[in-house]
């Protein structure tokens, strides 16, 4: 055994370091990709099941705010724990206005829905000249309020040539 060690000593040197790179390549892996199976948002869905929502209350909210003449699109997008909802509004409508369209949101879900997910009202006029707009509402589960963007002032931006020097 001895002759045959010193008579491959490089080779084995080299199988040696080969397999310590080899190991030492998956813990490199490992620190800079954790949990490459888990889950996008881990642990925090794990009693969504509990908190079903059925399709037909997402048509009745859709179908309760096309009712108001100043909506003219709703749809909504669920992500995880959040309810997202994109309501477009009328040219004409106000930003109270507006917010109070987005408010009447939340009472059309269960309590215990309220309690589990988070709703985001994005309220959004198509002219991007009104640049107010969008303004975003959050109704969190732990409050009983959606609490809103800070209002923003209409802005005209100044075309070439014009300026307030002279």
């Amino acid at each position: 055994m001895k002759e045959y060690i010193k008579g491959h000593k490089k080779t084995l040197i080299l199988l040696f370091i080969y397999a310590l790179l080899i190991v030492l390549a998956f813990k490199v892996k490992d620190i800079l990709i954790p949990d490459e199976g888990a889950e996008v948002y881990g642990t925090r869905l794990n009693e969504i099941d509990k908190y079903p929502i059925e399709e037909s209350v997402y048509k009745k909210i859709e179908e309760t705010l096309k009712k108001n003449e100043n909506v003219e699109k709703v749809s909504y997008r669920v992500q995880g724990k959040i309810i997202n909802y994109y309501v477009t509004v009328g040219e004409k409508v106000s930003i109270a206005d507006a917010k109070k369209i987005g408010e009447s949101i939340p009472p059309l879900f269960e309590e215990k829905a309220l309690s589990y997910y988070s709703i985001q009202i994005w309220m959004i006029k198509e002219n991007k000249e009104m640049n107010n707009f969008p303004i975003v509402g959050m109704k969190n589960p732990a409050s009983s309020k959606v609490v809103w963007t800070l209002d923003r002032e209409i802005t005209v931006p100044e075309t070439e040539g014009e300026s307030d020097e002279e």
